[in-house]
């Protein structure tokens, strides 16, 4: 894609994503409908960085794009779709799982305070207890996993699906035969990985 093009689909993606966490009805669903409307969404001319110096570039998993593409689709599906091999996509050293940063220090979309995403929960994946300080918002868009939330029972999650996770709440992943790719935003008063860590 030629660079006006690629902000402009990033752009629609931003504003589908923006639809999606408009659903929901928690403080971290409405602080992230608030910074995606106020946020100036120009692509950095700087390069997107992995989030922890440990994570490697990769490509989004075959899997993924066929699920994106077999199921039927949520508008921000079609959005990621439409730009899914240009965004920069990166495994985490911690859980194995590829990621994609739309808005953060680091990402695509420079912000400070904020980050926004996309990651994916590849099939098999079991990602152990662990906690952080930021608020923490995922949005099922297409596939299936389940989450355990402060220790408790875990729980299927499908497309159209929203977790709340507070600050610092324990909570795990996992998915089985079929892998998801959920949508994320961090938000709150300490968006960095550094107090992130397993139980």
């Amino acid at each position: 894609m030629r660079p006006e093009s690629i902000q402009t689909a990033v752009d629609t993606l931003l504003t589908a994503i923006t639809a999606e966490f408009d659903r929901g009805s928690s403080d971290a669903c409405r602080r992230t409908v608030d910074l995606l409307q106020s946020v100036d969404t120009t692509i950095s001319t700087e390069p997107v960085q992995p989030i922890s110096s440990l994570d490697t570039l990769c490509d989004l998993p075959g899997p993924i794009l066929k699920l994106l593409q077999s199921e039927s689709q949520m508008p921000s599906v079609c959005e990621i779709i439409a730009v899914a091999k240009e965004l920069q996509w990166h495994e985490s050293a911690r859980s194995h799982t590829p990621y994609s940063q739309l808005i953060g220090p680091t990402g695509l979309v420079k912000h400070r305070s904020f980050r926004v995403g996309l990651f994916a929960l590849i099939s098999g994946i079991d990602y152990a207890d662990h906690v952080h300080p930021a608020d923490e918002v995922y949005i099922v868009l297409a596939g299936c996993g389940s989450w355990s939330l402060d220790g408790g029972p875990y729980q299927a999650k499908g497309a159209g699906d929203i977790i709340d996770i507070p600050s610092m709440m324990t909570h795990a992943m996992r998915t089985d035969s079929t892998p998801a790719l959920t949508v994320y935003s961090w938000t709150g008063d300490d968006v960095s990985l550094d107090h992130y860590r397993f139980c």
